[in-house]
């Protein structure tokens, strides 16, 4: 019979989520983790295999707990209202008091070396995901309101996914919450409404 755990698991992901956040994939060592989640060596492969599929539960937990929001964007009625209700969850996210700036997927992925770069390539993939479900979203919705002028619900996906990457960039690189507002109020000024 296997012995339960003697840790308390959302604790150990909580902490190594908020060290991959940021720190990063590549540059998390071992140490770093042990440190943050009180765990030994051969605790944390015990439980998780691998620093990757440590990393792999904390994108889980990602998900989950900091994009929920793009399920309430996505469930906007028109486009404009779809793009301000993401962009302001994004900004929310890259910039929020109790989280490392910027996104954990996107910035893990950038920074993959050739070791991970399957790993880099599955966190690309899942942004793509998003990317086709919003661009379905606007394709539903294109009746209710219009698209940027001369764009399809396959460019304007592409262009607002490629600017949601750029803020959490611009987030890491110490952009504040004010000024990715001013950013996102920008784009919504290209937007129509009707």
């Amino acid at each position: 019979m296997a012995r339960p755990r003697e840790f308390d698991e959302d604790y150990v992901l909580d902490q190594a989520l908020h060290v991959f956040w940021d720190k990063g994939y590549d540059s998390t060592s071992l140490a770093d983790l042990q440190e943050a989640t009180g765990l030994t060596k051969s605790s944390l492969y015990k439980a998780f295999e691998s620093k990757e599929g440590l990393f792999r539960r904390v994108v889980e937990r990602y998900h989950r707990d900091h994009l929920g929001f793009r399920v309430h964007a996505l469930a906007q009625p028109t486009p404009k209202r779809i793009v301000e209700s993401l962009l302001d969850g994004i900004v929310a996210l890259h910039t929020g008091k109790e989280t490392p700036s910027g996104c954990l997927v996107t910035l893990a992925a950038l920074a993959c070396s050739a070791d991970a770069r399957p790993l880099g390539d599955e966190l690309s993939e899942s942004r793509n995901a998003f990317e086709r479900r919003l661009r379905a979203r606007f394709e539903a919705v294109k009746d209710a309101g219009p698209l940027p002028a001369g764009m399809t619900s396959h460019d304007a996906a592409a262009f607002i996914s490629t600017f949601i990457q750029g803020l959490a960039v611009q987030a890491r690189g110490g952009a504040t919450r004010r000024q990715l507002r001013q950013l996102v109020a920008a784009v919504l000024k290209s937007w129509p409404d009707k």
